[in-house]
């Protein structure tokens, strides 16, 4: 099959944040207990850090890290987790029906975000909570001096404030599921003024509202809450066991955040802000198997790995709004990372983000990409596109010196190479290229325990970037080039 892709290399379309290749841990399954906290392991580490765990998320330059959920969120009381272990009163977490000893707390979580150098985002609880322990919860983190919480962190070691700019304001509070259910208007209500008074605790935070992917209910919290907050929240799971319909989900994500976008344009015309309201993306990943009692644990296919780099393509496209997005989950529940009391393994959608996260440019250009498409037919259950998808997707960006360009290229087609002619406007290549591929024997080729390479990047030798290049079948190629752009 042959294709183009034409890139426009003094046009760009916005800057790309790094906070889109950000990650999300909830108190669920063998997530954090288990999974990145696991006293007594051999492999764990004195604070009680699975340090092969360490290594892996270190590897994908995790850039914000939400916690503690998700539905635990709506029935977590953050003051039963800080203090001395051994005191810490254990929980019945009705979210998911388990217990908690609360080991792993507010302070916990902060030294994790420090020693894999990410941002932390907590997420308070607006369920089973209060405004007043949401208060609390801002000053114990973020106050300096002698007010009683912050006085209270200093006694237990802290003397510094722990710096969290991102704070949710609540989970899924649309849903009949979640502690605290409310309408728009009631939550709108309720974010309008958490959010203003938790500023007023930390005026330099930002806070995100709880979006429902439902234009109605979006425009509704926004009605209310649209001068104090900062972003709205967008979750979406796809996928199934089929590998088109899989890689061409991402497409569904676009369409969505495209929509959100949309709505977010008309609240905003009714608002008084300065700033535009951005969107955090902060629940997204393949999830069709998972259950509660499984510990919601899945097994990834290259097809998911191709599926999460095309929802980077998309957050790349519309940049100017989604600033900030976390898979979920980082370890064993719907996790990047599989462990288990022997060690570690990656799946697929982790090798997209050690490529992207470590590879891919900041400063986005406007490209234009033709090649053959597929169809799948009736939507299925809202997570496939209603019309056709190409086999190829593209994206492409300047680094920030704009002395190098990145381009990466998805192959969604299962069994054939893609052809493709590449034109770089306004721009001169000024030295060899380097290429990185994820791939493997087919598209739903698995890494497993066993078998822990099967889907792998592979990098290539420096070469010269011609006009035709080809992009082998179910793969992810990311190029970086030298250019002087005029």
């Amino acid at each position: 099959m042959t294709s183009s892709i034409e890139v426009f290399c003094a046009e760009e379309t916005g800057v790309i944040n790094p906070n889109i290749y950000g990650h999300f841990i909830e108190h669920l399954g063998r997530c954090i207990y288990g999974g990145i906290f696991d006293e007594g392991s051999p492999l764990s580490d004195r604070r009680g850090f699975r340090v092969d765990v360490l290594d892996a998320v270190k590897a994908i330059r995790c850039p914000i890290l939400r916690w503690p959920g998700g539905n635990f969120a709506s029935n977590y009381h953050w003051e039963d987790g800080i203090g001395p272990r051994n005191s810490r009163p254990v929980r019945l977490d009705t979210a998911w029906n388990a217990l908690d000893d609360n080991h792993f707390g507010t302070d916990e979580f902060i030294e994790y975000c420090k020693e894999i150098g990410t941002n932390p985002y907590i997420c308070v609880n607006t369920g089973t909570g209060t405004l007043d322990e949401a208060l609390r919860w801002v000053e114990y983190c973020n106050r300096d001096g002698d007010s009683t919480y912050a006085a209270k962190r200093s006694a237990l070691g802290h003397s510094k404030p722990h710096q969290v700019r991102y704070w949710g304001i609540g989970n899924e509070i649309y849903g009949k599921w979640q502690h605290g259910h409310r309408t728009a208007v009631e939550y709108g209500r309720l974010a309008r003024e958490w959010s203003h008074f938790m500023k007023v605790v930390d005026p330099h935070i930002r806070t995100v509202a709880v979006g429902a992917n439902d234009p109605e209910w979006d425009l509704s919290v926004l009605r209310e809450c649209g001068n104090e907050v900062d972003y709205l929240s967008i979750h979406i799971y796809v996928g199934g066991p089929e590998y088109l319909p899989t890689v061409a989900a991402a497409h569904y994500c676009e369409e969505r955040l495209e929509l959100l976008e949309h709505v977010i344009a008309v609240a905003e015309s009714r608002l008084q802000r300065d700033a535009p309201i951005e969107i955090a993306f902060d629940e997204w990943n393949v999830w069709f198997r998972g259950t509660v009692e499984n510990g919601l644990e899945e097994s990834y296919a290259l097809k998911d790995g191709l599926f999460a780099a095309g929802v980077f393509h998309a957050m790349h496209r519309h940049c100017r709004r989604v600033t900030m997005a976390n898979l979920a989950q980082l370890v064993n529940v719907i996790g990047a990372i599989v462990s288990d009391e022997s060690g570690t393994h990656i799946t697929p959608q982790y090798l997209a983000f050690k490529l992207y996260a470590n590879h891919f440019g900041s400063r986005a250009l406007r490209l234009r990409t033709d090649s053959e498409r597929f169809t799948l037919g009736h939507a299925d259950g809202g997570a496939t596109p209603r019309n056709s998808t190409p086999f190829l997707d593209a994206s492409a960006a300047l680094t920030d010196d704009r002395h190098t360009l990145t381009l990466a290229v998805i192959n969604r087609c299962p069994d054939q190479p893609l052809h493709t002619r590449i034109h770089l406007r306004d721009a001169i290549v000024s030295g060899n290229a380097l290429a990185w591929e994820l791939n493997g024997l087919d598209g739903m080729s698995a890494n497993t325990f066993h078998d822990p390479d099967a889907v792998n990047i592979t990098e290539k030798p420096p070469f010269q970037l011609k006009e035709h290049h080809t992009f082998p079948a179910h793969s992810v190629t990311l190029i970086r080039v030298p250019v002087e752009v005029s």
